[in-house]
């Protein structure tokens, strides 16, 4: 009771039974409380379609995990579904996409049940997994969320509806929660999907492998290759404008700061204008010196992570 950390964390809705956070290796959250666990498939590394938004699906690659599970009794699908959103955002996660109709949902002519079984264990028709096979066709609630760890980010995928009537389920609730960890993008070298993922979900992503000498606004050779991407993505989407805002770390003054990472975020316009022929008019160079650090700079590690350039939608 003393480690917040290692009790339950909070009543998620009233009347309702609350989650557990799991303090098991490679998860963030449990399963909704008094549910019996059917099938764990821990598949490993793996590929899986997550949906960001109402018309955008992002492949990611990462450690995924699937658990079929049966509600306690009386309890409805929008149920597990609000108490999963709940805990989610306890977490200090996002909620990235939600739906009550995920039957009528179609993103780039593929289905939202297709998207959803895809590297999910065929388990044949046996009449005991009846529910579970005909599921992602007639669940009735899902959600994508995702909680950002220390180590990974992890996405979860969870859906829920009733069983099928030929099993005599069908006044049963079962869910299935899909977890995928993956690597922060922050931290990776840029690529054309960590971009579109970063803006679609947050507006902004951060780049760490755009290089400078300590104090010094040039960008170095080896800045090529994320930069080589950063312009590619810009022609991918020539119709929007973004920002390029440059931040620092806290050592020294603040107005020292401010202006090396304006003049560090016009380092980096000129270079995709004048060497990767990216549109002047799609970008404007801003800097924040050290006023939105990601963390404390009380550590080096801190301020590593706080050195860096955004790309940002405007």
């Amino acid at each position: 009771m003393k480690n917040t950390r290692n009790m339950l964390i909070v009543m998620l809705i009233v009347g309702l039974p609350s989650l557990l956070y799991a303090q098991t290796e490679n998860e963030v959250i449990s399963i909704y409380n008094g549910s019996e666990v059917i099938f764990d498939d821990r598949i490993g590394f793996e590929e899986m379609p997550i949906v960001i938004n109402d018309s955008t699906v992002t492949v990611m690659e990462g450690i995924l995990r699937r658990q079929w599970c049966q509600a306690p009794e009386g309890r409805s699908p929008l149920e597990v579904i609000r108490n999963y959103e709940s805990a989610i955002r306890e977490r200090g996660g996002q909620i990235l996409y939600t739906t009550r109709d995920p039957g009528a949902v179609e993103i780039d002519d593929m289905k939202l049940a297709d998207y959803f079984k895809t590297n999910r264990q065929d388990r044949g028709l046996a009449t005991r997994v009846f529910s579970y096979t005909h599921f992602p066709g007639e669940m009735s609630e899902f959600l994508t969320g995702k909680i950002t760890t220390p180590e990974s980010e992890v996405y979860l995928l969870i859906a829920s509806g009733i069983g099928h009537w030929a099993a005599n389920q069908e006044n049963l609730t079962f869910f299935e929660l899909a977890t995928v960890a993956v690597e922060p993008m922050e931290l990776g070298m840029v690529t054309i999907d960590a971009l579109r993922r970063g803006i679609a979900e947050k507006g902004r992503l951060a780049i760490y492998n755009i290089y400078f000498d300590t104090g010094q606004s040039t960008v170095k050779e080896e800045s090529s290759e994320a930069l080589s991407t950063v312009a590619e993505f810009l022609k991918q989407f020539s119709q929007n404008k973004y920002l390029v805002v440059g931040h620092t770390d806290n050592v020294g003054s603040y107005e020292m700061n401010l202006e090396l990472s304006t003049a560090r975020a016009r380092a980096v316009v000129e270079k995709l204008v004048n060497e990767y022929d990216v549109n002047a008019e799609q970008l404007k160079p801003v800097g924040v010196g050290p006023a939105s650090p990601v963390l404390s700079n009380s550590t080096e590690e801190g301020k590593a992570r706080n050195r860096r350039v955004e790309i940002v939608e405007r």
